[in-house]
């Protein structure tokens, strides 16, 4: 896979970050430890399990209503996001939450940190739905500490060979 899809998911995210954040910006912070479009509870999968002091990157991080609320629960959350525009909202939302969020303009098939930095990488949606996983995972692995967690969630791609563009 060229890395031209990179240049087309920054250019579709920076296009239409305003759009999806006003369409889903609202319920994803009124719930933002929740998983997938069903919006399903952590506190009800424990998919991350305790977070307090635990160094976490969120790939695809968005208007980052995860890692600010993560933060919340003691977590050291660092947000990555191929989409200026994503880390736009993603720097008003951190700023409102209070919450110290460092956010990054990468892409999650070139991740810019050190082996072994993270205790935990994850995404909901976001970088996992999007980019090359045969990039991507070892990507994750590698800053990954040993031991360390990757949890994902992702659109079955039923819904990508279904989608209607015209609707």
């Amino acid at each position: 896979m060229s890395s031209d899809h990179i240049a087309r998911n920054r250019a579709f995210w920076d296009a239409d970050s305003d759009a999806y954040q006003e369409v889903h910006g609202d319920e994803l912070a009124a719930h933002p430890l929740a998983w997938g479009a069903w919006r399903r509870p952590e506190s009800e999968l424990h998919v991350l399990g305790a977070v307090a002091g635990q160094r976490i990157l969120e790939l695809g991080c968005g208007g980052a209503q995860w890692a600010a609320a993560l933060a919340a629960h003691g977590a050291t959350c660092v947000g990555l996001d191929l989409s200026a525009a994503q880390l736009r909202h993603a720097r008003a939302h951190v700023d409102a939450s209070g919450q110290a969020v460092p956010l990054v303009l990468a892409s999650a098939e070139t991740v810019p940190f050190a082996a072994n930095s993270f205790d935990t990488v994850f995404c909901d949606h976001g970088a996992m739905s999007f980019a090359d996983p045969a990039r991507t995972v070892p990507e994750a692995a590698r800053v990954l500490r040993p031991g360390g967690l990757l949890a994902f969630c992702a659109t079955h791609p039923l819904v990508y060979l279904t989608w209607n563009d015209a609707k």
